[in-house]
């Protein structure tokens, strides 16, 4: 740590900084943001001092995170900034809003939208909902001055944004604070897109968010009095908003949108469903030089000792004939209003079969395979179907409370509520909340694994992605190619398939993170047959099949459940990399990280019996993160060279906001808390997704990824020397945690897989730390 003298001279610095008025220019989007990093003792060359001392301008602003600085300054000042020597990283349009369709510095004027909720006619002591921006990442010093103020913090919005509720002399208060950079009200224009909507008298069944604080009953009251049919209310799924479903005239919204009470209007979808022994061997590599898969995954199986035996998955979907041969051994009891009981269908049927079909039949097809026989033949299958409940008010969450209430830790999904692109929505965030906690309103902590086949349609230009495809927190998986029409095999089996959606996600993100087989996968089908089936629905069921013998190996080694993150982690940064092949478009794949491809297909055997020569290493949720600034690092030193690491940093991020935009329900930032991920070898640092034309990490970058939230470094062929891995808290702006610590906080999961050649004095690999 830096000696006190050193302290005071940076606090003394950060102090002129901080306390001179700032300059006209700070106001516009003129003004560039870095973020510099602070060694953490003096000899390691940055430090705050060296780095404030060497800027040949002063800044407009430095605020001190105690492990890097935020500076905004002028952009005739950068370069002296790059004259100086001093490593420093760019952020990307700092202060740019999403909102209402809109993408705007709020400093330079919030564009025009529709009237504000009465605002001219409310008295300053009525509360109602304001957005303040500060001038960067979050300190909890701030919110608790903004609650000192008397405001109510509700949902952070990125970049540097909270929703909040008060009062006008509230508000006014803060906006005096010298860390905040705006405020402005929220608008009737963020609660509802028109999208969707015939604004006619036609009635529409739509979905509510509410804000708690302007009173749940008086809401929905002022919603019948415009004409609305009350048909459901949740409250304590969501922890920041009550729920409401209404029938109600379209031309009527714009009015309900103005009331106080109500954050988000959102059309509830109605156009949701199905998303349509080979496939077993092709995730566990055992194919020949022409990508022709081999029988004998059984004995693969045995080889390995896994079969999922002692795992419960729910297969989410439109049901299963559980009398299935192969998979009446499967099925376990099953109770709550989710429960399929006698419903039967080809295509529920089908992905249960994929996920742990059990080959107990004995069949075999033209070619010797073992029909009927899944990823996870020794899993239990716990039957849930989807419709009607999906439609309920908080119908997500409610079937992902039933599979842990009937101890499913894994969730298998090859449907979703809509196949259009609504962006984050409701539906969306729902599923986000359920994955840390699938049943909030329960003691303790519910995790729960969701696998998701994305959606089917291509639409070969812009977005294709439906819904929940683009939940931050979920592993979502597209399509290859597998089997012919009568049951040949493909050699094809790195190219994505035509049928197969693709992201990125409205506000960015890359969807999906993997690929599996999917077109076609002979699976079973009611009434004891066989048969074959294409789409992103046939590549889910692999992943949840084989995540379910990573849960049995887990819990083996360590004696109890990786978390969701930590799944993600595993099995993300040892995916086949598709580069070369051929995308849903027929264009050509470059490396991951992409949103065709995500992190590459389902690499199984690296997962569940990595290779002897690897060491991996896991981390998973031991830490907590409660402030901007800290950080987290591992570090060991090699003596020989290292030919091959790959490590993946993932966490499962806090519910992110749904607001209106002009074209779709919501395109704004889904990320809430930004975390990120280094690796400095013996004075070379590389990012997390910061990636080479060849796929590797590139050294020095100066574009971190703030946006994603599975953050991969890739390198080979790597000198002897020491390494320190490092997770940054670049900005904790919500409660990724909930029911322990404060309001803001993270965790997160790492997997390193590393050469044995840095762990000599190890007699046996692969190595499995924890």
């Amino acid at each position: 740590m830096p000696s006190k003298w050193l302290q005071w001279i940076i606090l003394g610095l950060l102090f002129f900084a901080l306390a001179a008025t700032p300059t006209p220019a700070e106001s516009q989007s003129g003004a560039v943001v870095v973020r510099i990093p602070v060694a953490s003792s003096e000899a390691s060359g940055q430090s705050a001092y060296t780095v404030t001392s060497q800027l040949a301008a002063q800044p407009q602003r430095i605020i001190d995170y105690g492990s890097f600085l935020w500076v905004v300054m002028d952009p005739a000042d950068m370069a002296s900034l790059d004259s100086s020597g001093i490593n420093y990283q760019t952020i990307d349009n700092p202060y740019t809003l999403t909102l209402g369709g809109q993408s705007f510095d709020p400093l330079e004027g919030v564009p025009q939208v529709e009237p504000d909720r009465d605002s001219q006619s409310r008295a300053v002591t009525e509360a109602g909902p304001h957005l303040i921006q500060f001038h960067g990442p979050t300190k909890d010093a701030w919110l608790k001055k903004l609650e000192a103020s008397g405001l109510e913090l509700i949902q952070y919005i990125h970049p540097y944004t909270y929703l909040v509720w008060g009062n006008l002399n509230a508000l006014s208060r803060a906006s005096a604070l010298d860390t905040v950079r705006w405020t402005g009200d929220y608008l009737p224009a963020y609660a509802l897109s028109t999208d969707g909507f015939s604004l006619n008298s036609e009635p529409l069944l739509v979905r509510v968010m509410i804000f708690p604080q302007a009173g749940l009953d008086s809401t929905l009251s002022a919603i019948e009095l415009l004409g609305g049919q009350l048909q459901s209310v949740s409250t304590g799924a969501d922890p920041d908003f009550d729920l409401a479903t209404f029938l109600i005239p379209g031309d009527q919204l714009p009015s309900v949108a103005r009331l106080l009470g109500i954050y988000t209007i959102q059309p509830v979808p109605l156009d949701g469903g199905d998303r349509g022994e080979v496939s077993t061997q092709v995730n566990v590599n055992n194919v020949d030089g022409s990508n022709i898969a081999t029988p004998g995954y059984l004995n693969w199986l045995a080889s390995v000792n896994l079969s999922g035996e002692g795992v419960v998955i729910a297969n989410v979907d439109s049901g299963i004939d559980e009398s299935h041969p192969d998979l009446v051994n499967r099925m376990l009891p099953c109770t709550g209003s989710t429960c399929g009981g006698s419903l039967s269908s080809s295509h529920g049927t089908h992905t249960a079969g994929i996920m742990a079909g059990d080959g107990a039949s004995g069949l075999m097809d033209d070619f010797g395979f073992l029909r009927g026989l899944g990823m996870a033949p020794g899993a239990g299958l716990v039957e849930q179907v989807y419709k009607p409940t999906y439609l309920e008010t908080d119908g997500m969450l409610t079937l992902m409370t039933q599979s842990v209430e009937n101890g499913a830790v894994i969730s298998g999904n090859s449907w979703g509520p809509s196949s259009y692109p609504l962006g984050y929505d409701i539906n969306t965030r729902l599923v986000d909340i359920g994955v840390r906690d699938a049943d909030p309103t329960t003691e303790g902590i519910q995790p729960l694994s969701f696998i998701l086949s994305i959606d089917n349609y291509n639409l070969a230009t812009g977005y294709s992605l439906g819904t929940p495809d683009e939940a931050k927190n979920i592993i979502s998986v597209a399509s290859t190619y597998l089997q012919n029409w009568d049951g040949s095999q493909m050699s094809n089996i790195n190219d994505i398939s035509s049928n197969s959606a693709h992201g990125p996600a409205q506000d960015g993100r890359t969807v999906p993170l993997l690929v599996a087989p999917g077109c076609e996968v002979d699976s079973t089908y009611p009434g004891d047959d066989y048969g074959l089936k294409c789409g992103t629905s046939m590549a889910s069921p692999q992943v949840t099949g084989a995540v379910a013998l990573f849960y049995e190996k887990y819990r083996r080694a360590f004696g109890g459940d990786p978390s969701p993150a930590l799944v993600k982690a595993a099995f993300l940064p040892v995916a086949h990399d598709l580069e070369g092949n051929f995308n849903s478009e027929g264009g050509i794949l470059g490396h991951p990280f992409d949103s065709y491809q995500g992190w590459g297909r389902l690499d199984a055997e690296a997962v569940l019996d990595p290779s002897d020569d690897l060491a991996v290493i896991y981390f998973d949720q031991e830490t907590l993160m409660d402030n901007t600034g800290e950080t987290w690092s591992y570090t060991f030193t090699s003596p020989a060279p290292v030919p091959y690491l790959h490590a993946m940093l993932a966490w499962t991020d806090a519910p992110g906001p749904v607001i209106a935009d002009e074209d779709l329900p919501t395109s704004a930032a889904a990320w809430i808390n930004n975390l990120d991920f280094t690796l400095t070898i013996n004075g070379d640092t590389y990012l997390g997704n910061d990636f080479d034309a060849n796929g590797l990490s590139i050294a020095n970058g100066i574009t971190p990824d703030g946006m994603n939230n599975t953050e991969g470094i890739f390198l080979e062929n790597l000198p002897a020397g020491t390494y320190t891995f490092t997770v940054t808290a670049v900005n904790i702006a919500g409660d990724g945690v909930p029911n322990l610590g404060d309001e803001t906080d993270q965790d997160f999961a790492l997997v390193i897989y590393v050469s044995k050649d840095a762990f000599p004095s190890q007699a046996t690999f692969p190595i499995f730390f924890r």
